[in-house]
């Protein structure tokens, strides 16, 4: 959340977003959040023996197909704290993996 929000800032401060591009960063920071939850919820129920959550392999398809979506939404918007948002949102799925990698879900 930390890297996340310090991106948010400097991206605000690049393009002199002023005070709405810091709802939108806000807003983005909040989404963030959010997904980081869905996600480990996500990564738990994976791991069960059986699911009682079939969806939950959805979660990551959402993600990018909202966040897709949104690129195209903001670049034609110039809303760049949340473009910003959008990359960060994206390379977060991988970076996830990456890391449970090397840090295993400990037996529930």
């Amino acid at each position: 959340m930390l890297v996340v929000a310090a991106v948010l800032l400097v991206v605000n401060g690049v393009t002199h977003g002023g005070g709405l591009e810091l709802v939108g960063a806000g807003a983005v920071l909040l989404s963030f959040g959010h997904a980081q939850v869905a996600d480990r919820l996500a990564e738990r129920e994976a791991a069960r023996e059986h699911a009682s959550v079939e969806c939950h392999r959805f979660a990551t398809r959402y993600l990018v197909g909202k966040e897709s979506l949104w690129l195209v939404y903001f670049v034609l918007h110039h809303s760049w704290s949340a473009l910003a948002g959008v990359g960060l949102f994206l390379v977060y799925p991988s970076w996830r993996r990456f890391w449970r990698a090397r840090k295993p879900l400990a037996a529930a």
